[in-house]
């Protein structure tokens, strides 16, 4: 159960089978059904989590009442909603599974346990720093297409896993747009 998210630490380090069971003791494993809500609207972030199976959607709801994605996240990501985790503040987005998910939490207190154990878990820290590092996607200086290629090249099971509409919000544009640059890199 825990060999993914193993697998995502080593990335970051080279860290012992006892670091890494560091890790994975202090791991709680969460199921959470298709639609069911991870971090709601109005709630302080205090973890940080694995996908181990399914996936995420985080999104707000815009001042036209309309629903804007700000991030997908499919197995093998770490995800949290770094601004309120940062400013310890109710969070004004929704975390809510898009299948049926199980994620893996650690929790802020016990992420600092570890960093006093050994400064390399410190480098940890990195992994989770990616869940906020998807700026590319949403900048506008990038051409629509740029956006598609760009998600393609580094999450293409993003592409299958979420409906088009989600996808085109992720990536600040219309579903018509992306119908348009998905057609054009078809042909």
């Amino acid at each position: 159960m825990f060999d993914l998210v193993k697998k995502s630490i080593q990335q970051f380090g080279s860290f012992s089978e006892k670091d890494l069971m560091e890790v994975v003791n202090r791991l709680r494993t969460m199921q959470l059904r298709k639609d069911a809500v991870l971090i709601p609207e109005g709630h302080v972030c205090r973890e940080f989590y694995f996908v181990n199976k399914g996936c995420f959607r985080q999104y707000t709801i815009t001042d036209e009442g309309t629903e804007a994605t700000l991030n997908l996240y499919v197995e093998e990501d770490w995800m949290f909603d770094y601004k309120s985790f940062i400013s310890q503040r109710p969070t004004d987005a929704v975390m809510q599974a898009a299948e049926d998910s199980e994620v893996l939490r650690l929790d802020a207190h016990d992420f600092h346990d570890l960093v006093k154990i050994s400064d390399g878990f410190f480098r940890i820290g990195v992994i989770f720093q990616q869940a906020i590092q998807n700026q590319d996607y949403q900048n506008n200086r990038v051409t629509p297409e740029e956006k598609y290629s760009l998600l393609l090249a580094r999450k293409p099971r993003i592409v299958q896993k979420f409906p088009l509409k989600h996808v085109a919000s992720y990536l600040g544009m219309t579903p018509e747009t992306l119908s348009r640059i998905r057609r054009k890199i078809i042909s």
